[in-house]
Protein backbone atom coordinates (compact mmCIF):
# COMPACT_ATOMS: atom_id res chain seq x y z
CA UNK A 1 0.00 0.00 0.00
CA UNK A 2 1.43 3.53 -0.85
CA UNK A 3 -0.23 5.61 2.24
CA UNK A 4 -1.76 5.42 5.63
CA UNK A 5 -4.78 8.11 5.90
CA UNK A 6 -5.31 8.73 9.90
CA UNK A 7 -8.78 10.20 11.06
CA UNK A 8 -7.48 12.26 14.27
CA UNK A 9 -10.27 13.09 16.85
CA UNK A 10 -10.85 10.04 18.68
CA UNK A 11 -8.86 7.84 16.50
CA UNK A 12 -4.77 9.79 17.05
CA UNK A 13 -5.94 12.20 19.94
CA UNK A 14 -8.29 11.53 22.90
CA UNK A 15 -8.91 14.68 24.29
CA UNK A 16 -9.40 16.83 21.01
CA UNK A 17 -6.33 19.46 21.82
CA UNK A 18 -3.52 17.23 21.17
CA UNK A 19 -1.74 13.40 19.36
CA UNK A 20 0.41 12.19 22.14
CA UNK A 21 3.97 12.23 21.87
CA UNK A 22 4.30 7.84 21.81
CA UNK A 23 1.67 8.22 18.56
CA UNK A 24 3.66 11.13 17.14
CA UNK A 25 6.89 9.20 16.98
CA UNK A 26 5.46 6.10 15.61
CA UNK A 27 4.22 8.17 12.19
CA UNK A 28 7.28 9.72 11.73
CA UNK A 29 8.57 5.83 11.84
CA UNK A 30 5.78 5.09 9.55
CA UNK A 31 7.24 7.78 7.05
CA UNK A 32 10.91 7.17 7.88
CA UNK A 33 9.94 3.63 5.95
CA UNK A 34 8.69 5.32 2.95
CA UNK A 35 4.97 5.45 3.41
CA UNK A 36 3.11 8.38 2.95
CA UNK A 37 1.18 9.89 5.80
CA UNK A 38 -2.27 11.92 5.25
CA UNK A 39 -4.39 13.21 7.74
CA UNK A 40 -8.53 12.60 7.13
CA UNK A 41 -10.66 14.91 9.46
CA UNK A 42 -13.71 16.11 9.96
CA UNK A 43 -12.12 19.30 10.93
CA UNK A 44 -11.81 22.26 9.08
CA UNK A 45 -8.01 22.92 7.82
CA UNK A 46 -7.85 25.93 10.03
CA UNK A 47 -9.13 23.16 12.64
CA UNK A 48 -6.52 20.07 11.60
CA UNK A 49 -3.75 22.58 11.64
CA UNK A 50 -2.85 23.21 15.22
CA UNK A 51 -3.26 19.41 16.15
CA UNK A 52 -1.12 17.81 13.75
CA UNK A 53 2.22 20.85 14.00
CA UNK A 54 5.16 18.06 13.17
CA UNK A 55 2.70 17.21 9.57
CA UNK A 56 1.35 20.84 8.41
CA UNK A 57 3.62 20.17 5.21
CA UNK A 58 1.62 16.54 4.39
CA UNK A 59 -1.33 16.10 2.57
CA UNK A 60 -4.42 17.19 4.85
CA UNK A 61 -8.13 16.46 3.95
CA UNK A 62 -10.70 18.31 5.95
CA UNK A 63 -14.27 18.77 6.29
CA UNK A 64 -14.87 15.33 5.63
CA UNK A 65 -13.46 15.12 2.45
CA UNK A 66 -14.69 18.90 1.34
CA UNK A 67 -11.09 20.47 1.37
CA UNK A 68 -7.56 19.43 0.78
CA UNK A 69 -4.54 20.98 1.77
CA UNK A 70 -1.74 20.01 0.22
CA UNK A 71 1.61 22.54 1.17
CA UNK A 72 -0.26 24.85 2.61
CA UNK A 73 -2.25 25.34 -0.39
CA UNK A 74 -5.89 24.82 0.31
CA UNK A 75 -8.62 23.52 -2.55
CA UNK A 76 -12.29 23.64 -2.28
CA UNK A 77 -13.62 19.92 -3.41
CA UNK A 78 -17.22 21.04 -3.08
CA UNK A 79 -18.85 23.80 -1.52
CA UNK A 80 -22.77 23.75 -0.49
CA UNK A 81 -25.08 25.18 -3.34
CA UNK A 82 -26.24 28.50 -2.00
CA UNK A 83 -29.81 27.14 -1.95
CA UNK A 84 -28.63 24.57 0.39
CA UNK A 85 -27.02 27.34 2.58
CA UNK A 86 -30.50 29.45 2.54
CA UNK A 87 -32.30 26.66 3.41
CA UNK A 88 -29.89 25.44 6.22
CA UNK A 89 -29.58 28.90 7.32
CA UNK A 90 -33.47 29.12 7.86
CA UNK A 91 -33.77 25.99 9.32
CA UNK A 92 -31.52 27.32 11.96
CA UNK A 93 -33.60 30.18 12.45
CA UNK A 94 -36.93 28.04 12.94
CA UNK A 95 -35.66 25.74 15.29
CA UNK A 96 -33.43 27.84 16.81
CA UNK A 97 -30.72 25.32 16.50
CA UNK A 98 -26.66 25.79 17.28
CA UNK A 99 -24.53 25.50 14.79
CA UNK A 100 -21.10 25.80 13.20
CA UNK A 101 -21.29 27.30 9.60
CA UNK A 102 -17.93 27.12 7.83
CA UNK A 103 -16.68 28.56 5.09
CA UNK A 104 -12.97 27.64 3.42
CA UNK A 105 -11.58 29.58 6.42
CA UNK A 106 -13.84 31.49 8.63
CA UNK A 107 -16.74 30.66 10.18
CA UNK A 108 -19.79 31.49 11.86
CA UNK A 109 -21.49 29.56 15.37
CA UNK A 110 -23.55 29.66 18.03
CA UNK A 111 -22.38 27.02 20.30
CA UNK A 112 -23.24 26.63 24.17
CA UNK A 113 -20.01 26.46 26.20
CA UNK A 114 -20.18 23.30 27.51
CA UNK A 115 -20.14 21.46 24.02
CA UNK A 116 -16.84 19.71 23.74
CA UNK A 117 -16.71 20.88 19.66
CA UNK A 118 -15.21 24.48 21.18
CA UNK A 119 -12.12 22.62 21.85
CA UNK A 120 -11.76 21.98 17.97
CA UNK A 121 -13.05 25.36 16.75
CA UNK A 122 -10.68 27.77 15.73
CA UNK A 123 -7.89 26.79 18.67
CA UNK A 124 -4.87 29.08 17.06
CA UNK A 125 -7.54 31.56 16.54
CA UNK A 126 -6.53 31.55 12.66
CA UNK A 127 -9.97 32.62 11.34
CA UNK A 128 -12.56 35.10 11.64
CA UNK A 129 -15.61 34.44 13.38
CA UNK A 130 -17.86 35.79 11.21
CA UNK A 131 -22.29 36.97 11.51
CA UNK A 132 -23.95 34.27 10.09
CA UNK A 133 -25.31 36.36 7.26
CA UNK A 134 -22.13 37.45 6.40
CA UNK A 135 -21.37 33.76 5.05
CA UNK A 136 -22.04 33.52 1.58
CA UNK A 137 -20.40 30.57 0.40
CA UNK A 138 -20.31 27.47 3.18
CA UNK A 139 -18.16 24.20 2.83
CA UNK A 140 -19.93 22.20 6.06
CA UNK A 141 -22.72 23.44 8.47
CA UNK A 142 -23.24 21.36 11.53
CA UNK A 143 -26.18 21.32 13.14
CA UNK A 144 -25.56 21.00 17.15
CA UNK A 145 -27.98 19.97 20.20
CA UNK A 146 -31.05 19.49 17.80
CA UNK A 147 -33.96 18.89 20.15
CA UNK A 148 -34.96 15.11 20.31
CA UNK A 149 -37.94 16.15 19.56
CA UNK A 150 -37.51 17.21 15.68
CA UNK A 151 -34.52 14.93 15.29
CA UNK A 152 -35.57 12.30 13.19
CA UNK A 153 -37.60 14.57 11.41
CA UNK A 154 -34.78 16.48 10.34
CA UNK A 155 -31.92 13.96 9.53
CA UNK A 156 -34.81 12.21 7.42
CA UNK A 157 -36.02 15.23 5.87
CA UNK A 158 -31.86 16.57 4.93
CA UNK A 159 -30.83 12.83 3.71
CA UNK A 160 -33.74 12.90 1.77
CA UNK A 161 -32.23 15.65 -0.48
CA UNK A 162 -30.30 15.22 -3.12
CA UNK A 163 -27.38 17.55 -3.13
CA UNK A 164 -26.38 17.07 0.20
CA UNK A 165 -24.32 14.45 2.27
CA UNK A 166 -25.46 14.24 5.65
CA UNK A 167 -23.71 12.45 8.53
CA UNK A 168 -25.85 11.45 12.08
CA UNK A 169 -23.65 10.57 15.00
CA UNK A 170 -24.70 7.63 16.79
CA UNK A 171 -25.78 8.66 20.31
CA UNK A 172 -25.36 12.44 19.59
CA UNK A 173 -28.03 15.08 18.63
CA UNK A 174 -25.78 16.59 15.64
CA UNK A 175 -25.85 16.56 12.19
CA UNK A 176 -22.68 17.42 10.12
CA UNK A 177 -23.99 18.43 6.78
CA UNK A 178 -21.49 18.66 3.20
CA UNK A 179 -22.43 18.23 -0.59
CA UNK A 180 -23.18 15.84 -1.95
CA UNK A 181 -21.08 12.55 -2.80
CA UNK A 182 -18.53 14.14 -0.31
CA UNK A 183 -16.62 12.11 1.61
CA UNK A 184 -13.43 11.06 2.72
CA UNK A 185 -13.01 8.11 0.55
CA UNK A 186 -14.36 9.89 -2.80
CA UNK A 187 -11.65 12.67 -1.83
CA UNK A 188 -8.90 10.52 -1.84
CA UNK A 189 -9.91 8.42 -5.06
CA UNK A 190 -10.30 11.65 -6.87
CA UNK A 191 -6.82 12.93 -5.71
CA UNK A 192 -5.95 8.89 -7.15
CA UNK A 193 -5.14 7.53 -3.59
CA UNK A 194 -6.33 4.04 -3.86
CA UNK A 195 -4.27 1.49 -1.74
CA UNK A 196 -4.19 2.77 1.50
CA UNK A 197 -4.01 1.88 5.06
CA UNK A 198 -6.52 3.53 7.15
CA UNK A 199 -7.44 4.13 10.60
CA UNK A 200 -10.95 5.73 11.88
CA UNK A 201 -13.24 5.89 14.52
CA UNK A 202 -16.63 7.02 13.48
CA UNK A 203 -19.47 7.23 11.09
CA UNK A 204 -17.91 9.67 8.92
CA UNK A 205 -15.04 7.08 8.78
CA UNK A 206 -16.89 4.40 7.18
CA UNK A 207 -16.88 5.29 3.24
CA UNK A 208 -12.98 5.60 3.70
CA UNK A 209 -11.78 2.22 5.29
CA UNK A 210 -14.16 0.14 3.49
CA UNK A 211 -12.08 0.93 0.07
CA UNK A 212 -8.91 0.74 2.65
CA UNK A 213 -6.43 -2.54 1.72
CA UNK A 214 -6.20 -2.49 5.40
CA UNK A 215 -9.10 -1.12 7.60
CA UNK A 216 -8.03 -0.10 11.48
CA UNK A 217 -10.87 1.01 13.55
CA UNK A 218 -10.09 2.85 17.03
CA UNK A 219 -12.86 1.19 19.49
CA UNK A 220 -13.18 4.75 21.34
CA UNK A 221 -16.92 5.02 20.32
CA UNK A 222 -18.78 2.26 22.39
CA UNK A 223 -21.96 2.37 20.96
CA UNK A 224 -20.34 1.75 17.18
CA UNK A 225 -18.71 -1.64 18.12
CA UNK A 226 -21.07 -3.52 15.92
CA UNK A 227 -19.67 -1.15 13.29
CA UNK A 228 -16.22 -2.26 14.38
CA UNK A 229 -16.60 -5.82 13.88
CA UNK A 230 -16.59 -5.28 10.34
CA UNK A 231 -13.20 -3.91 10.00
CA UNK A 232 -9.85 -5.69 9.27
CA UNK A 233 -8.35 -5.09 12.91
CA UNK A 234 -10.06 -3.67 16.23
CA UNK A 235 -7.53 -1.40 18.41
CA UNK A 236 -8.01 -0.40 21.71
CA UNK A 237 -8.10 3.71 22.22
CA UNK A 238 -4.76 3.74 24.22
CA UNK A 239 -1.51 5.69 22.59
CA UNK A 240 -0.02 2.27 23.21
CA UNK A 241 -2.80 0.11 21.05
CA UNK A 242 -2.31 2.41 18.24
CA UNK A 243 1.50 2.92 18.17
CA UNK A 244 1.52 -1.00 17.85
CA UNK A 245 -0.78 -0.89 15.01
CA UNK A 246 1.30 1.83 13.27
CA UNK A 247 4.42 0.39 13.78
CA UNK A 248 2.91 -3.32 12.73
CA UNK A 249 2.56 -1.79 8.72
CA UNK A 250 5.49 -2.42 6.36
Amino acid sequence: MEAVVFDVDGTLSFNGQVIGAPIVAAIQRLQARGKRVIFASARLIRDLLPIIPAFTDQLLIGANGALVANQGQVQIMAPLSSSHLQQLTAMIDRYQLDYVVDSEWDYAARVTTDNLILRQLDPAHLAQKQELSMITSAIKIILLNIPLTHLADLTTSLQDQSGLTVIAHTGEANLDITAAGINKATTLARLGIRKYAAFGNDQNDLAMLAQAQLSIWVTSKPALADLGRTMMIQCAPTAAAVVEQIDAIR
